[in-house]
């Protein structure tokens, strides 16, 4: 693929959740230091312990920093913004990070705000990481999930997960990262993995 041709897959998408409601999704910047930090006090201890399995009530300068300044290398992270709300607010983040010992392998996490989970938000966010991902040479998504984070779990099982137990409660899961999503099977997350591919080529074809 061109450097042209993955410029145009990374470009910003607007989406169209299961509900009819807009999001934008683009790759994190530095500047979303103030969303991530406004997102997190948004989240119900639940979901804030599903994303750093720990109870966290304050990101520090640090991890702030950590998390929007990525090379999209080695640190991939794509947000999702409410372009109908004041701001643009954060609304969902999916990342990746490479394993450095194992370099076609990341370790993947994705975050929705609760008021807006139920709508396929994560499975896109995860469609949109993926997407980028196979790009970069990544094969597998490494993730460490919550036995009652049913939600994720059914996600990566529809992707072909590889599910073992690491710890009491805690899965550890290897998912193929799809090179074509056309070869996924007809589940709930192999259809939204399609559209984001076939949007992808529409943004791409429309910027020719």
């Amino acid at each position: 693929m061109t450097s042209v041709a993955v410029s145009r897959l990374v470009a910003p998408r607007e989406f169209e959740l299961r509900d009819g409601r807009r999001v934008l999704v683009r790759r994190i910047r530095p500047e979303d230091r103030d969303r991530l930090q406004v997102g997190l006090h948004q989240l119900s201890a639940a979901s804030r312990y599903h994303r750093f399995h720990a109870a966290v009530s304050e990101l520090s300068p640090e991890q702030l920093s950590y998390l929007t300044e990525v090379d999209h290398v080695n640190h991939l992270a794509w947000i999702a913004l409410d372009p109908t709300l004041p701001g643009e607010p954060a609304v969902g983040v999916a990342r990746c990070i490479r394993v450095p010992v194992k370099p076609e392998m990341a370790e993947v996490a994705v975050t929705v705000l609760d008021a807006y989970q139920g709508r396929g938000l994560g499975t896109l966010l995860l469609g949109v990481l993926s997407q980028s991902a196979a790009m970069r040479g990544i094969r597998t998504f490494r993730a460490y999930v919550e036995e009652d984070n049913e939600s994720m779990l059914r996600i990566f099982r529809d992707l072909g997960a590889h599910v073992g137990c690491l710890d009491v409660g805690v899965y550890q899961l290897d998912i193929p990262v799809p090179i074509d999503p056309e070869t996924l099977p007809d589940t709930p997350t192999g259809r939204v993995f399609k559209a984001v591919a076939v949007r992808g080529a529409k943004t791409s074809s429309q910027k020719s």
